[in-house]
């Protein structure tokens, strides 16, 4: 049976299994003041939309030979608000914001990502 190493050795692993997520989770969004979305299909660039200096509401028709997607940019945030896929999976999360961030459209091919450009105005301090 389990013996009392083997509890320790399971649940150090455990821990450490969620390190990259700690670490990673932590850093999407930070040090950027310009963010924008990029829609891509199959792949290929379809627009750019600046989110940081984005005001409203902006409606986007994503048409493919695959489908269509239809992509609401409301202020800084994007999503995905119908698709005429058969799952709807990338209809969840609503919006996005941060870097790093993403929705995907697989059975239509696309993909929505948050991007940012990184400070330039960054002070070290010794």
């Amino acid at each position: 049976m389990f013996k009392r190493l083997d509890f320790v050795i399971i649940a150090v692993l455990m821990i450490l299994s969620f390190l990259p997520e700690i670490i990673l989770g932590a850093s999407v969004g930070k040090n950027f003041s310009t963010t924008y979305a990029e829609i891509t299909v199959s792949g290929k660039l379809y627009k750019n939309i600046p989110l940081s200096v984005h005001k409203g509401e902006e409606i986007i028709e994503v048409k493919s030979k695959n489908g269509i997607n239809i992509v609401k940019v409301k202020d800084n945030k994007i999503g995905i608000i119908e698709a005429d896929c058969p799952d709807k999976v990338c209809m969840n999360p609503e919006y996005i914001e941060k870097p790093g961030q993403s929705l995907v459209c697989l059975p239509n091919k696309v993909m929505i990502e948050i991007k940012g450009k990184a400070d330039d105005d960054i002070i070290l301090s010794h």
